[in-house]
């Protein structure tokens, strides 16, 4: 079985399979510095300093960009599951009791709002659209 060949993309312990999920930093420029470099360069100690110094702060800036990256990628988890249970609690709000039931039904008028404002926002582009399409329709006669 191991030497059987597998399309990489489709094995989860794969850096392939986590770059084609979105689970891992596809492009980024400080992979840019770990390329080969194949000319050989006459020792330099200011010049290994130098390289050392670049190496901690690229490694630096990479922990951070992955460390927001991760976050950003978590807190669309985060708000499904708030908005998951945010729901049920809306369609139980009526069972609740004390101040929680005065918050659910706080958010439940929010939600509403919000609804509305959504569909008015849509009945307007919807009429900007036939406005620039010009308009001629045809009548059908039955």
């Amino acid at each position: 079985h191991f030497k059987m060949k597998h399309n990489p993309r489709k094995m989860k312990w794969t850096k392939a399979y986590r770059r084609a999920a979105g689970k891992e930093l596809q492009l980024d420029s400080t992979f840019n510095f770990e390329k080969k470099r194949l000319t050989p360069t006459r020792y330099n100690r200011n010049l290994m300093v130098k390289t050392i110094r670049a190496m901690q702060i690229v490694n630096r800036i990479r922990e951070v960009r992955k460390e927001r990256f991760n976050k950003q990628r978590l807190a669309v988890q985060i708000r499904k599951r708030q908005t998951s249970a945010q729901k049920e609690v809306l369609k139980n709000a009526k069972l609740l009791e004390g101040p929680s039931k005065t918050t659910a039904l706080a958010y439940e008028r929010e939600i509403a709002a919000a609804t509305k404002v959504k569909s008015k926002a849509k009945i307007k582009s919807k009429v900007q659209v036939v406005s620039k399409t010009g308009g001629g329709e045809m009548e059908m006669e039955e």
